[in-house]
């Protein structure tokens, strides 16, 4: 009845062996323009996510100390070194005087910051905040908010404050530390 019949463009593309010396320099070209495209912005993305991410590390970390204070009803703290840019965490179940001492349970040690950024300071008395067994922030003064301050080689600038409530927030600044939001 009805004779089948091969398609004709199977015929066709099956002699076709590679690509064209045109198709091979078109995608190259449009490879080149996608490529000039996406640099600058992954230049100028980097850091800043770099900085974002340090500030979140160190967010994330508080809350630890925070939680591992009420979970062992104990006092936790977070000493921030500002010269090597590094922290460490710690509950101060032995002697309780709010420095660390042998024999203390170390939470983390020796935290680092992504590269290039950099802890320009804190407000925190002796660089160091602490955390009751209640979740309350230890030694700090009802008057503000305490930070650690972060910068990188860009100029942006980011915070992560403490409360007297306890209370850990992420703020930014545009204006060289004066205004936060």
């Amino acid at each position: 009845m009805f004779k089948k019949r091969s398609f004709h463009f199977f015929r066709v593309l099956k002699n076709r062996k590679g690509f064209t010396l045109t198709e091979i320099f078109i995608t190259l070209a449009i490879l080149g323009i996608m490529t000039a495209i996406a640099i600058p912005s992954y230049i100028y993305w980097l850091p800043r996510h770099k900085l974002q991410t340090s500030a979140r590390q160190i967010y994330d970390d508080l809350n630890l100390a925070k939680i591992q204070a009420v979970k062992d009803n104990a006092n936790a703290y977070i000493t921030f070194n500002t010269v090597n840019y590094t922290y460490f965490i710690y509950l101060d179940d032995q002697t309780i005087n709010g420095t660390y001492e042998a024999g203390e349970t170390i939470i983390r040690n020796n935290v680092t910051l992504e590269n290039g950024v950099t802890i320009t300071g804190t407000t925190f008395t002796a660089n160091k905040v602490g955390f009751n067994n209640r979740g309350l922030s230890l030694g700090l003064p009802a008057a503000a908010p305490y930070q650690v301050r972060l910068s990188n080689p860009t100029g942006l600038l980011m915070g992560v404050d403490v409360n007297t409530a306890g209370g850990i927030s992420i703020v930014t600044s545009t204006d060289g530390w004066a205004h936060w939001s």
